[in-house]
């Protein structure tokens, strides 16, 4: 009767993992209480820290076709490849956005540099995903991943240093969305301005404003300075005009919104900053 029980007690707990499996938990190893077997659960994006040397970042490697072997720099690869690893992007991202929650994979990507890994990454992809649409001229135009690069940004609530960070290498460093379609471009702009009535403190902190107004001039001049980001397409396309002065007015809603925003304190800084941006301005039409 007594291997019976523990043979019950076996198959009970072997459908029971199967179960927690199936449902995207996993079970640590059991304690025995004389014949009671206690497990506990935790989900896998709470334990990637302890998976792998850099916590979440240790995914980011999937998403890359091809590297160079001396320098180890991430390369375009072939098509089908490229097709392949790039379609995994978002959704590792929204497990980084999720992973990170948990301290210890906060720590682990304070430790590896993230948001400067992260960057790295998101260049890397859209200029692939850039290469593989060439023929369209129209931009990258994957909404998934930049909800994904939004939620990595909003989602970490632990270290507001690093939270500045992710903004700024992610979300307000507009060169790296110069590869993207007008729709995905606008979209990461509203997004910014809705971002202003929960995050006006992070984005204050990482110097949003003029970012943004520096993205403009390297992004979105009509007359090309020296520094001017020609990106819109690898294949040299050029966007149009009316769809350039769009973003340039989704760009400045948001610059207003995180003037009006501020303190009493900084506004007078703010109106330099933005007074010094439209001196400058060699545009006609702008």
């Amino acid at each position: 009767m007594h291997q019976g029980m523990n043979n019950f007690l076996h198959q009970s707990l072997l459908f029971s993992w199967s179960l927690h499996y199936d449902s995207g938990m996993l079970r640590r190893p059991a304690e025995v209480l004389g014949q009671v077997h206690v497990a506990t659960r935790m989900r896998p994006g709470d334990a990637l820290w302890a998976l792998a040397y850099g916590g979440p970042l240790s995914l980011l490697p999937v998403t890359i076709s091809n590297i160079d072997e001396e320098t180890l720099e991430p390369l375009q690869g072939n098509f089908p490849l490229s097709s392949a690893t790039t379609s995994l992007a978002a959704p590792i991202f929204r497990i980084i956005s999720i992973a990170i929650q948990h301290p210890r994979n906060n720590e682990e990507l304070s430790r590896g540099r993230g948001p400067e890994v992260l960057s790295k990454i998101l260049n890397y992809l859209l200029q692939t995903l850039s290469s593989l649409d060439v023929g369209k001229h129209d931009g990258v135009r994957d909404e998934e991943l930049v909800a994904a690069v939004v939620s990595v940004c909003q989602s970490q609530k632990i270290n507001h240093t690093l939270k500045v960070q992710l903004f700024a290498t992610l979300v307000l460093d507009l060169k790296i969305w110069s590869l993207c379609s007008y729709g995905i471009q606008k979209k990461l702009l509203s997004s910014l301005a809705d971002m202003v009535f929960t995050e006006s403190t992070v984005m204050r902190d990482a110097n949003a404003i003029q970012m943004l107004l520096d993205g403009c001039r390297r992004c979105y001049w009509i007359v090309r300075e020296i520094d001017s980001v020609n990106s819109f397409s690898l294949a040299g396309a050029t966007r149009p005009v009316g769809e350039i002065n769009a973003l340039v007015d989704e760009l400045l809603v948001v610059v207003e919104l995180l003037i009006v925003a501020a303190p009493p304190s900084l506004v007078s800084a703010d109106v330099r900053c933005l007074l010094g941006f439209m001196v400058d301005c060699p545009q006609p039409n702008q």
